[in-house]
């Protein structure tokens, strides 16, 4: 079976061969600067996200009877597939190994598990101890742009190490997801169940019951939330560039970048919901730059 290892390998094993191909040169940096444009088109590597979902939805008390709110609060994890990107840039190289560029790019990567831990209802000092797993498809896009401050380290053959980061703003947009809004609402509620039935069984002498069926919650009680945000975005990079002319540079490289402080949140007459959140993003890149 071919691992993505395996294919990301192959790939730059082909790009180093196909640069071969064209004939290397000694990297020159110009003394009076130069204008550039590139692509890149890495793969992405999402860390499993880590989120706190905080929520409120107003149902009949099962053990009481009487409408109530319940106040709820879950600590969610996000695992994503290997995904995409697709960056342009635009750029100035300064002649002394210093280069500055603006650079845009389009994002895709398929959500693979949603999972709620450690449900807490704090008003009835309540935590469930079942993980909730909610099945869900689709995907989340990012839209992004950076400004970036890279470094060549100059050397005497067609190879050029570099070393750099950037600031931008990143919009995530996940209005592609789908999944039961209400899982975790209908967990709290099954579980308040369940303890109505053990207080009511426990009151007639009777054992107390293990399980009850599942509470299913009307269609909408529990909205969906926002499906997009911005944030702030930093990256940190290396990379090595190849010289395939006076004007032409492969390059490869990987990139680490942060988004802090994403936040979702719905609400309607009924319920409503809360997430905040990070992301941390590692890029494996082949690009190409050409002075002009």
């Amino acid at each position: 079976m071919i691992t993505m290892r395996t294919r990301v390998l192959r790939l730059c094993a082909a790009a180093a061969l196909a640069g071969a191909a064209f004939g290397g040169v000694p990297a020159a940096q110009a003394e009076d600067g130069n204008w550039y444009i590139g692509a890149t088109m890495p793969l992405m590597f999402i860390d499993d996200s880590k989120a706190i979902s905080e929520g409120s939805f107003t149902l009949p008390d099962p053990r009481t009877g009487q409408p109530a709110t319940t106040d709820y609060r879950a600590q969610v994890e996000t695992s994503h597939d290997t995904g995409f990107k697709l960056g342009g840039m635009l750029g100035y190289e300064f002649g002394d190994g210093l280069r500055v560029e603006g650079e845009l790019f389009f994002a895709r990567a398929d959500v693979s598990t949603l999972t709620h831990s450690s449900i807490t209802v704090p008003a009835l000092s309540l935590t469930l101890q079942d993980e909730v797993a909610i099945p869900v498809t689709g995907s989340g896009e990012q839209l992004g742009a950076m400004v970036n401050v890279w470094y060549d380290i100059e050397t005497d053959d067609a190879w050029t190490p570099f070393i750099g980061g950037g600031l931008g703003l990143i919009r995530i947009d996940q209005s592609d997801l789908k999944y039961d809004t209400g899982a975790v609402a209908g967990a709290v509620a099954t579980h308040l169940k369940l303890l109505g039935a053990q207080q009511a069984a426990l009151a007639m002498g009777l054992p107390p019951p293990q399980e009850v069926d599942p509470v299913q919650l009307p269609p909408g009680l529990v909205p969906s939330i926002s499906s997009a945000d911005t944030a702030l975005a930093w990256q940190i990079g290396m990379g090595v560039g190849y010289a395939l002319s006076e004007t032409a540079t492969l390059q490869f490289g990987y990139r680490l970048q942060a988004l802090n402080g994403l936040n979702f949140r719905g609400s309607n007459a009924m319920a409503s919901v809360n997430a905040e959140t990070d992301l941390r993003i590692h890029f494996l890149e082949i690009g190409i730059r050409q002075r002009f």
